[in-house]
């Protein structure tokens, strides 16, 4: 599992490992032509899948105003 530190650092605020409340994710924003940031509220939390690079989370499987979502957040890999 990854630190504590660094996933909360760069995914998450207010949570805890197992349960965050709200997720930063990330989307193709179409008026921009660029990547934009929008932070979701969580209502369940199913888990993650993690990036084959840098063994970091790439998406989140979630509940969210009553529907289950992807969530796609950046990895490690986008950071360097």
């Amino acid at each position: 599992m990854l630190s504590r530190t660094i996933f909360l650092s760069h995914f998450f605020l207010k949570t805890d490992m197992d349960n965050p409340t709200e997720i930063n994710s990330v989307f193709w924003n179409e008026e921009k032509k660029s990547w934009d940031h929008k932070m979701i509220k969580v209502e369940e939390y199913h888990g993650f899948v993690e990036c084959q690079q840098c063994r970091r989370p790439l998406s989140h499987n979630i509940k969210t105003d009553g529907e289950f979502k992807v969530v796609y957040v950046e990895c490690g890999c986008s950071r360097r």
